[in-house]
C-alpha cells in the first residue's frame, strides 16, 4: 500500500457519535490549563534562576482571576513545595524535574504535577506512569520504533507505546502498557501461543498480522486483524470472538463490542500517516496528538466537524496549518506546549 505524504484532507460539519473513550473516575476541580500554567510558574520560580521580574509575573498572573491562585495553592501543597516528593513520585523525579537535566523524565514529572493537581486522575495512573518508565520496549512522542522478538515475532510500537515481553514455557506473552502496536506473527518450535495481553484484553493469533490500540488507558482496547485470524477475549467473561482479517472489535472489561469492518488504512501509521475517513475534529485531534509534545486540545464548539484524509504525523504543525487553511477554526497557543484548536 503506497500513501502520499503530503497533507490531503476533506472536512464537513456533522453530527458524528462520539467514540467511545475511556475517563478515569473523578471530575477536575480545575482546568488543566490553568494547573498547566501554575506548574510552569511553580517551576520556573523554584529552579533557582527566577528573576526579579519573573517573580513579579507570577504574583500577576495569580492576581488576575481566582482559579489562578486557586491552581498554585493546589500545586504549592502536593507534597511539601516538591521537595519531598509530589503525590506519590520520588523526591528525585520532582528534583529531576526542575533542573531540567533530562528532558523526558522533566515531561512525564511535570505531567504528574498537572493531572494530580487537576484532581482528574487517580493513583493508579501514576502507577501506571511508573510501569511504562520500567517497561521492557517503549517509544517516546512521535517515536516508532520496531522490535524482533526471538521466535522471530515482529513488534512495531507506535508513538507513546510499551510493552513488556514474557516468554515463559507455557506461552509467547506481551503485554501493552499502553499506546499502539502492530504484531506479526512469528512461528515457535516449542508450539507455544503467542499472546498479546492488553488491560483486560487476550488476544491470541493464528498465523496473523494485527494491531492493538488501548491509547486510553489501561482499561480499554481495540484489535484490527490485517491478516489471517485472531482470538479475542476479555478476562473473566465467557466466550471467544474470533475476527478475521478485515475486522475489528472494542473491548473493555464488561466485555467486546460487535465486528465492525476495516482496512489497511487502520495501519497507515506505520508508514508515517494518519488516515482518517468522516472522523470528528475532537476526536482527529486526540488522536494527532499522540504524535507531538504538549496538549492539543480542541474547543467542543467544533468538535462535530468531520474530517478525511490522510495526514503526515511527523509533520504535525503543517497538518495544523491545513486545518486553518481549510475549516472555519483558528490554532490559540499557550506556549508552546499547549494548543486549542477554536472556532474562527
Amino acid at each position: 500500500m503506497r500513501i502520499a505524504t503530503t497533507p490531503s484532507m476533506a472536512a464537513e460539519v456533522g453530527t458524528a457519535p462520539r467514540r467511545a473513550v475511556f475517563q478515569p473516575a473523578g471530575n477536575a476541580a480545575l482546568d488543566r490549563a490553568i494547573v498547566a500554567q501554575a506548574v510552569e510558574w511553580l517551576v520556573r520560580l523554584q529552579s533557582g534562576a527566577a528573576s526579579a521580574a519573573e517573580r513579579a509575573a507570577c504574583e500577576q498572573w495569580r492576581g488576575a482571576h481566582p482559579d489562578h491562585e486557586k491552581a498554585w495553592q493546589r500545586v504549592r501543597g502536593l507534597g511539601a513545595d516538591l521537595r519531598d516528593g509530589v503525590h506519590g513520585l520520588a523526591p528525585e523525579t520532582a528534583r529531576g524535574a526542575l533542573r531540567g537535566a533530562d528532558a523526558a523524565r522533566r515531561r512525564w514529572a511535570l505531567k504528574a504535577f498537572v493531572l494530580a493537581a487537576s484532581g482528574g486522575v487517580g493513583a493508579w495512573a501514576l502507577r501506571d506512569d511508573m510501569a511504562w518508565w520500567r517497561a521492557d520496549y517503549r517509544t517516546a512522542t512521535g517515536e516508532q520504533r520496531s522490535v524482533l522478538l526471538p521466535d522471530g515475532t515482529r513488534v512495531v510500537l507506535n508513538t507513546r507505546s510499551a510493552i513488556d515481553v514474557d516468554f515463559s514455557a507455557a506461552e509467547r506473552g506481551i503485554r501493552l502498557l499502553g499506546g499502539e502496536i502492530m504484531v506479526s506473527s512469528g512461528h515457535d518450535a516449542a508450539a507455544r501461543p503467542l499472546v498479546v495481553h492488553a488491560g483486560p484484553g487476550r488476544v491470541v493469533p493464528i498465523g496473523t498480522r494485527f494491531l492493538v490500540r488501548a491509547p486510553d488507558g489501561p482499561a480499554t482496547g481495540e484489535v484490527v486483524v490485517l491478516e489471517g485470524l485472531v482470538e479475542l477475549s476479555v478476562a473473566g467473561r465467557e466466550g471467544t470472538l474470533r475476527l478475521p482479517a478485515g475486522q475489528g472489535a472494542r473491548y473493555a472489561a464488561d466485555g467486546i463490542s460487535a465486528p465492525e469492518s476495516s482496512s489497511e488504512n487502520a495501519a497507515g501509521w506505520t508508514q508515517g500517516v494518519l488516515v482518517v475517513e468522516r472522523m470528528r475534529l475532537d476526536d482527529f485531534l486526540a488522536e494527532l496528538g499522540r504524535y507531538r509534545p504538549g496538549v492539543l486540545r480542541c474547543d467542543p464548539a467544533v468538535g462535530a466537524i468531520l474530517v478525511s484524509g490522510a495526514f503526515p504525523v511527523a509533520r504535525t504543525d503543517a497538518v495544523l496549518d491545513m486545518l486553518e487553511e481549510t475549516l472555519p477554526v483558528r490554532r490559540r497557543s499557550l506556549g508552546p506546549y499547549w494548543t486549542t484548536i477554536a472556532a474562527r
